[in-house]
């Protein structure tokens, strides 16, 4: 077990938390939130996660992708009689922006400057600000498998005995076909309890506050 003295440098499936203006914003308000009652510190926590990410990037690059390829050879004639072919320039400019979110690494300042993010961004987001907020009692950065190919980042928090899985991606989505969980309903319960080549991350509360821990493969359930 290895124990964090702060979030910055940690990196929850493939996601490096780092410094920026746009986290150390998000992280003031959450501070806020620390007086508040549980349930009234989750939604507001979810809030600003959904503020700092506001754009499901993984969304966006099928909306985007979809969009270009369907304006791929259709030449659109302009006002001034020549052929206009902007608005599918930008659906594969952003297509391409979204793709590269969602399948290469980068840290979560880039998805703070983005403004978007797929579900291992909106994860370690979520964490930092509930730590921040002192939200609950333990908290777990969670994966668990869509299918043979794809997995998913969530967050599991403890207020007392009572667990409450959070899915800042499927609550970002405007379209809800991409809700995977309304396909596999027992998606969150599905949880990796070990994956080679990760840190799981977590924070538990203890008599001199929160403490942010990690293990190799595998979570540390207590301290």
């Amino acid at each position: 077990m290895q124990t964090h003295e702060s979030y910055i440098g940690i990196k929850p499936f493939t996601v490096l938390v780092d410094a920026s203006p746009q986290l150390e914003s998000l992280v003031s308000q959450a501070r806020e939130l620390r007086s508040l009652p549980f349930d009234e510190k989750l939604q507001r926590t979810k809030q600003l996660t959904h503020q700092g990410i506001p754009i499901n990037a993984y969304e966006q690059m099928i909306t985007c992708g979809e969009k270009a390829d369907g304006l791929e050879g259709v030449k659109v004639i302009g006002s001034d009689g020549k052929i206009d072919n902007s608005e599918y320039e930008i659906a594969r400019k952003n297509s391409a922006k979204f793709e590269g979110i969602v399948f290469e690494e980068h840290p979560l300042s880039h998805a703070l400057q983005e403004g978007a993010g797929c579900c291992r961004y909106q994860g370690a987001l979520f964490f930092v600000l509930a730590y921040e907020a002192q939200l609950g009692d333990k908290h777990f950065i969670q994966s668990a498998p869509v299918n043979e190919r794809v997995n998913t980042v969530f967050n599991q928090v403890f207020d007392g005995e009572k667990m409450h899985d959070i899915s800042i991606f499927t609550e970002s989505l405007k379209d809800k076909s991409y809700d995977y969980s309304r396909q596999n309903p027992n998606i969150f319960e599905q949880v990796h309890q070990t994956r080679s080549g990760y840190n799981f991350y977590s924070y538990h509360r203890t008599p001199s506050g929160l403490v942010i821990v990690s293990e190799d493969a595998r979570h540390v359930k207590n301290i």
